[in-house]
Order: C-alpha cells, then sequence, then structure tokens
C-alpha cells in the first residue's frame, strides 16, 4: 500500500465526487499555479465545507492569511459554480483578514449581484477594509453600484459607503 492510499476511500467511484449532495467540489486547476496556491487547496475546502467544524474553519482562516492567499481567493470566487460556494469564499476574505483593498470594484460588483448571500458578503468585505482604496478604484466602484439595476438597501448602503471613502480622500 503507498504512503497516501489509505487517505483514499477504495470504494468510490469518482464521478461520485461531482454529486452536490454528498461532496463539495471545487477544481483548483493546478496547472499554472504555485506550489503554495497547491497546498491552499484544502484550506479552500475546509472554508466551503458545510461539515466543516468553526475551529476548522478558524484554521484554515488564519492559514489563508499567513499565507496571503488573496489571488487564489479572488480566482476561486470567480470560478465558483454554486452560490453557496462563492458566498463562503468571499466570506473567507473578510473572515482572514486580508486586505482587498486593491479588489474594492470586484467587490463593489459582488455587492450588485442577485444572490443575496453573495452580495451580503461582498457588502461585508468592502465595509470591513481597512486600507483605503485608490480613488480611481472608488470612482469606478461608483458608477459600477449607481448602475445596479436593482437598487435594495444593500447596493444604496453600499453607494453610500463608497461616497463616504470617496470623500474622505
Amino acid at each position: 500500500m503507498a504512503e497516501n492510499d489509505d487517505f483514499f476511500e477504495p470504494n468510490i467511484d469518482p464521478k461520485q465526487l461531482f454529486d452536490d449532495k454528498k461532496f463539495n467540489t471545487i477544481i483548483v486547476s493546478k496547472d499554472g499555479l504555485s506550489k503554495k496556491d497547491s497546498e491552499m487547496a484544502d484550506f479552500l475546502d475546509i472554508v466551503i465545507s458545510t461539515e466543516s467544524t468553526r475551529e476548522e474553519k478558524d484554521e484554515a482562516l488564519k492559514v489563508i492569511k499567513e499565507k496571503d492567499a488573496r489571488k487564489l481567493l479572488i480566482d476561486s470566487i470567480l470560478k465558483a459554480k454554486k452560490n453557496i460556494h462563492k458566498a463562503a469564499l468571499i466570506a473567507a476574505c473578510w473572515e482572514s483578514g486580508l486586505d482587498f483593498s486593491t479588489h474594492y470594484l470586484f467587490f463593489a460588483e459582488l455587492v450588485t449581484s442577485a444572490d443575496y448571500a453573495c452580495a451580503m458578503e461582498a457588502y461585508t468585505v468592502i465595509e470591513n477594509m481597512e486600507s483605503s482604496p485608490a480613488p480611481e478604484e472608488l470612482a469606478k466602484a461608483l458608477r459600477v453600484l449607481e448602475d445596479a439595476k436593482d437598487k435594495n438597501q444593500l447596493v444604496m448602503d453600499a453607494i453610500d459607503l463608497t461616497r463616504q471613502k470617496l470623500n474622505a480622500e
């Protein structure tokens, strides 16, 4: 038996791994990823899993911050097919304590998302940014938010927050 054989269930059909009722599967291609990013895939799985304990998620978030996995988080959000996974990945952005101020526009666009959980988590990311985004980034984000088709209360709050940040510059 090979060293890693005990990590795999021998009777699982690989096709079952894509059954969302049985497994949380995100595909993170290791092609083009650094070794650091490849190792982070396990921590992302913990973050999106509904079966992970709070302690496991906290530990995963700690490692995500220590390894500065901002790019991998953004890439994973973009690739996530299910909104429940996308919302969990967006939440990991603010829960990790990483600075996403250079991605303000990205999160402002997510605030206009039709999925409320994704929009709420994205709003929380921009609300909790400690660093001030560049004025140009804020101006672009403000236009995106003001042009949103559905100006629900969350979008209106994001507009107010973005104006406050822009006026603070």
